[in-house]
């Protein structure tokens, strides 16, 4: 047993850390194994279980969505945001450029370019019944409706919650364990029973979260290779997943400061160039105007659109849009706001909330106004949207990219953008994992490992479930439900904290 625990990093835990880790590694390897072993099984369970979600709960995480967005928004703008991470003498750990670098490669990962053409053309091709918005265009709606989905409010309403909470209390205890969060409201929620099943919780969303995001990796570099370079991608995902793997080890043993540091350097430059050249070479004019129009539709109806359920409407147009991406930045936003909170350090609330979720809004506009423009562009929409149907949404960009001069150098851009939002978020993701299952800021490259063999084992066992994009999307709405009720508690603790810290 000792041999055991060393070869995975937990000697020094307790009997329920190490039952953490176990149950927690065991589902995921569980979980990995059946979608390789029984794909169609998996993936209509998870189908269902994203249809009872989105019917039953879609509205709750509308509402919750729009209030943490208000909330924490008043926290970061009011006197409160003054409260620094890590202490009031706390120096920050990295630089301005690496610090933004890494809460956007970690926070953003395959988002932008997997959804950045798949949205706004299913959208426009499925528009939402009674338009939210009269008047506007079908094109600058859908667009407007991206913005406001992989934008603002999400980045408010999910990331910073757990950033802000985790800046203010993990640092103080030094404890990295999602429980700490709880620490502020005292008795029943700091009883032993509690706070473990709150790790245990927030470690399986984690997963989930990630496991997605692994999957829509994967199915856009096989999509890329076969469209835009012709090989075939029977099993490509499977051999760069591998290739990444190896760089991924390398990178574990790195560490925070060389390995995630330099991996989110070179994917932010990766991603930049990409965009900038996509905007060169494509319809430039088209670009800047339907970008334009769209910014004026989501800002002057930002309310709107977030709360936007088309009760009396057939369907669950706004469920299955709104609702999912709302409970996959759920599942996904533990885990960032844990991140961006380690090496947040030494910054303000308020240089967070700026840091986080205002600074990159700046060039997600502008990538999403490119992304979108090049594919609704007169002449690009028809060839695009019918890819998109026959061959689902990795194909709309990959598409997108054949569209342009020059398809292959895009092409390459763009792979190597997605191998490192995958050694990127692979390798924070694991580094909070193991930093939430040992309770350490500084978790040791054994257990970190372990996790990151598991991580990977998720991402190829969504290549192979039945039901493509619809699986993965049930993934991590499945696993974010029962997490929301968090987030709730988060709030609350979040003023609570701020309201003590305030008064010293």
């Amino acid at each position: 047993m000792t041999r055991l625990a060393r070869l995975f990093g937990l000697e020094s835990t307790t009997v329920a850390e190490r039952l953490l880790f176990a149950l927690s590694v065991a589902l995921s390897v569980a979980l990995a194994a059946a979608g390789i072993l029984y794909p169609d099984a998996v993936g209509g369970f998870f189908a269902s279980s994203f249809a009872w979600v989105t019917v039953n709960a879609g509205w709750w995480f509308i509402l919750l969505g729009f209030a943490l967005t208000v909330f924490f928004t008043w926290l970061c703008v009011s006197r409160y945001g003054d409260l620094r991470v890590g202490g009031p003498d706390a120096d920050p750990e990295f630089g301005t450029v690496s610090w933004v670098a890494m809460a956007f490669t970690v926070g953003y990962s395959i988002a932008v370019l997997f959804w950045g053409v798949a949205e706004p053309v299913s959208i426009v091709t499925s528009p939402p019944p009674r338009s939210p918005v009269p008047g506007a265009s079908p094109e600058s709606l859908a667009l407007a409706f991206t913005f406001l989905h992989d934008i603002l409010p999400g980045l408010v309403a999910w990331y910073l919650p757990f950033a802000v909470l985790f800046g203010l209390v993990a640092w103080q205890h030094d404890n990295w364990k999602a429980s700490v969060l709880l620490e502020p409201l005292g008795r029943p929620f700091t009883h032993p029973a509690v706070a473990w099943l709150v790790d245990v919780v927030t470690v399986l969303a984690i997963v989930g979260g990630l496991g997605t995001s692994l999957g829509f990796i994967g199915q856009q570099l096989s999509s890329i290779v076969r469209v835009v370079f012709g090989f075939d991608a029977s099993y490509v995902t499977l051999v760069l997943f591998l290739a990444v793997a190896v760089v991924f080890v390398v990178d574990v043993f790195a560490g925070l400061r060389r390995g995630i540091q330099n991996a989110a350097r070179v994917a932010v430059a990766a991603n930049v160039l990409l965009t900038v050249v996509l905007f060169v070479l494509g319809p430039t004019g088209f670009i800047l105007d339907l970008g334009l129009d769209a910014m004026g539709v989501w800002l002057s109806n930002l309310a709107r659109l977030s709360l936007y359920t088309a009760p009396t409407s057939p369907g669950n147009w706004p469920q299955n849009w709104t609702s999912f991406w709302w409970a996959w930045w759920a599942a996904w936003g533990v885990f960032v706001g844990s991140f961006v909170a380690r090496i947040s350090k030494g910054r303000t609330i308020r240089e967070v909330f700026v840091g986080l979720c205002i600074a990159p809004a700046a060039f997600l506009v502008f990538q999403h106004s490119v992304l979108g423009g090049l594919a609704l562009a007169p002449g690009n929409l028809d060839p695009v949207a019918a890819a998109l149907a026959a061959d689902g949404n990795a194909a709309a960009l990959s598409t997108a990219l054949t569209l342009v001069p020059a398809p292959r150098l895009v092409g390459a851009l763009a792979l190597l953008a997605l191998a490192g939002y995958i050694v990127t978020s692979l390798d924070s993701a694991v580094y909070m994992l193991a930093a939430i299952t040992l309770g350490e800021r500084e978790p040791n490259v054994r257990n970190r490992a372990a996790w990151g063999i598991a991580m990977v084992g998720v991402g190829v066992m969504t290549t192979f479930v039945g039901g493509g994009t619809t699986v993965l999307e049930s993934f991590s709405t499945t696993l974010a439900l029962p997490l929301t009720a968090l987030y709730v508690l988060v709030a609350y603790a979040t003023y609570v904290v701020a309201e003590r810290r305030y008064d010293k």
